[in-house]
Formats: C-alpha cells, structure tokens, sequence
C-alpha cells in the first residue's frame, strides 16, 4: 500500500521563521520528509528552499548573517506601501537557493498571499518559487505590496497563517502545522483567570489559550471525577501571575512611546495570534509543533543559529510522538 501523503505546513513569523530550518531538518531524521509544503511568509521561503533541495544553502547563509548585515539588506523606500521594497533582500535569497519553476519542484509547493484590497486568500501554485516568497511576504507596514497577476498581495499571514487547508488542496492525507505565532493575552487570561475564581483550565479555555503554559508541558492529572487539587491549581496560577506580572513591570519601566517597530511588531504578533488560533479551529492539523520563540522579535534575522537549534529542539522533546507517527506512516524513522 502506498504510504498516506505527508504535508508540512509551515507558520508566518519573521525572523522566528528560521525555527523551520530547524524543525524541518529534525522531522527529516526522523523518517518524516513532507510530500506537500505550504508556507506563509517566511514559511513560504523556508518550504521553497526545502522543496527545492536548497535548505542546506539556506541554512548556511542565514547563520552568516549579522545585525549589520541585515540592516544593509533593508531597501528603504519612502514611496510605496512599505518601510522597504524588499527587492534586494529577495535577491540576496535567490543568490542562495536559486530561483526554480514550482511545477518542477520535486515535492509540491504552494505559498499564500493576501489580495491587498478584496482580502482574498490567493494561493500561490505555479511559476517561480521566489515570486510566490516575495508576494507572500509582504508584511503590512514593513514591505510594500507586491504586484503580481493583476493584483497587490501583502502578506498571507494576514488571512491564513498556518496554510493547512493549501497542504490538504495539494494532495497531503496528513498534516503537521508548524505555527510560530506569539500568544500576546496574557493579561487577558489573567483577568479571566481571577474572574473565574482561580480555575486555570477554565481561564485558558476562555481566553482561547492551551490549559497548560508550555505546548509540551502536560496539564496535570486529576483523580477521576475531580477538576485538580488546590495546589496544583495555585501552582498553575502562580506561574501564570509571575510571567503577567513580569511582563507588565518590563513595560511600565520604559519611558518613552513605542516607536515604529515595536507598534508593528506587537500588531503583527496581535493578529497571527488571533488569526492562527481560528484559522487551526477551522482546519485543524493532525499534529501542530509550537516552538517556543517569544523572545524574538521582527527583524532579529541575525538570530539564526538560536532560532534553528530551538526548532531542532523542539522536534526532539517531541520524538516519541514523532516517531510513532513516522511508524503509523510506514516511514523510516530514526536508526536504533
């Protein structure tokens, strides 16, 4: 029997978007190599380079890069939509992975973007990979629309964060989301939390978080017919109240107005957040990775090597469920 077809989809997110590198040279050695990727922005360029063969010369330029070197690579424009063209960043990343037709890729491709004023959803299935990156790149604020086939498309996190349903459309029977998007509600989940007298699974429920504070941190387990003891529940909260508290001094702290970077950047996180959790409830993924990445920020491209090596160790914290699933598949995984 022919093994079910693996998609990988992989999550918008600016510089934490190296993270798949990782992520996905990790599932690869572990038996599951995708036969569908999609992407959105930055995922877009990773899923590209990967389907093309290039994500080794991907990974070796990213890890060269400096702060110095990605400013230099910024195109101001003070014309356009956009803080830069983004021109000579596509053509730096073409250098690097080349610039293929997607109908010749050897394992299916497909990038999503925004159409700029109807909000469509545009899936990007044919001609040059680094088209399809660059249209669905286009970060609202920072790069400028890209034109292409008689529309202007920005970004395709903006309407689909996390494309599994463009993995399912291309033909994948299973699917692994890899979202990257920053749970910014904190303090919401705190108000709901105390609102709720203290019931910390019932606070994430409504403030639309997982009940535990780390994807890969299980909920702790009741005895049957009881919700959780007390100190687990204040256990829970506390570390909930410690990292709100935390987060609130960090601002208070500052004295100046958030500049330009910092609105867009906490805008941007705002959105995919909120976006990304309906858009999965809509079409669900049958595994979703959630590297934690929080402390990364919009332009820390120079970052790769930490962003990489979070995904890769990520992936492993996640081997045993991996592997199993690369069984369930009829794949190779991991030798002995």
């Amino acid at each position: 029997m022919t093994p079910p077809r693996l998609g990988i989809a992989l999550s918008s997110g600016s510089a934490r978007g190296w993270a798949h590198i990782g992520v996905l040279q990790a599932l690869a050695g572990r038996g599951l190599r995708p036969d569908v990727l999609t992407g959105a922005s930055v995922g877009a360029l990773v899923g590209a380079a990967c389907a093309a063969g290039r994500l080794p010369d991907l990974e070796r330029w990213v890890c060269t890069l400096t702060q110095r070197d990605v400013w230099r690579l910024v195109d101001t424009t003070f014309r356009g939509g956009g803080v830069m063209t983004g021109n000579r960043l596509m053509e730096a990343i073409a250098e690097q992975v080349g610039d293929l037709a997607i109908e010749s890729l050897p394992v299916r491709f497909g990038a999503v973007a925004t159409d700029l004023y109807t909000g469509e959803e545009i899936w990007l299935r044919e001609g040059a990979f680094m088209t399809a990156v660059r249209a669905s790149s286009g970060v609202p604020g920072l790069f400028a629309p890209h034109w292409h086939d008689g529309r202007w498309l920005i970004d395709g996190g903006v309407v689909n964060p996390v494309p599994v349903s463009l993995c399912r459309a291309l033909g994948a029977e299973f699917v692994i989301a890899v979202d990257l998007s920053r749970p910014v509600t904190w303090a919401a989940m705190r108000a709901t939390a105390r609102a709720s007298g203290g019931n910390s699974a019932t606070a994430a429920t409504e403030a639309g978080q997982p009940a535990s504070t780390s994807p890969d941190e299980p909920r702790p387990q009741a005895a049957a017919g009881e919700e959780g003891t007390s100190a687990e529940r204040t256990a829970i909260l506390r570390r909930w109240y410690g990292l709100v508290d935390g987060l609130v001094e960090s601002f208070r702290s500052r004295r100046s107005e958030p500049g330009l970077v910092e609105v867009m950047t906490s805008a941007v996180n705002i959105m995919q957040d909120r976006i990304t959790r309906s858009r999965l409830a809509l079409d669900p993924a049958d595994l979703v990775l959630r590297p934690d990445l929080g402390d990364f920020q919009l332009m820390d491209f120079h970052r790769a090597r930490e962003a990489i090596e979070v995904g890769r160790s990520h992936v492993e914290r996640m081997a045993p469920q991996l592997d199993a699933l690369a069984a369930q598949l009829g794949r190779r995984g991991p030798p002995a």
